[in-house]
């Protein structure tokens, strides 16, 4: 089971999840619901430092990741991004398989690219 934080959890919740997680813990980096943004949430850094310091696996951030940019700013703070609206938006968008498998990739490659210089 993979736990979830969001910028609502008390201290007491980081450190509870923190303590039973296995795996990752995705942190939602905003509040509201999913999709695409325009830029990251205020904060992101100082809450990511603080789960990454009770913790002792990755932090992973989703939640309004719309592309390369927010990708590799999140990535910045923290373990990993999740992209899933975004990838769910282009499927949506590209019905034909042949032409959506393209789309996927190239997005998944830009992704991918703006954040392998980080590690």
């Amino acid at each position: 089971m993979i736990h979830l934080l969001a910028p609502t959890s008390p201290d007491e919740r980081v450190r509870m999840v923190a303590e039973h997680s296995r795996g990752f813990i995705y942190y939602i980096s905003l509040t509201g619901t999913t999709g695409v943004r325009t830029q990251l949430a205020e904060g992101l850094r100082d809450r990511v430092t603080f789960i990454k310091q009770a913790s002792n696996i990755p932090v992973l951030v989703g939640f309004g990741i719309a592309g390369p940019d927010q990708a590799r700013d999140a990535a910045k703070v923290s373990d990993g991004v999740i992209v899933g609206s975004a990838i769910v938006k282009l499927i949506e968008q590209n019905p034909d398989p042949a032409q959506r498998n393209i789309r996927l990739a190239e997005f998944i490659a830009s992704v991918k690219l703006a954040i392998s210089d980080l590690n």
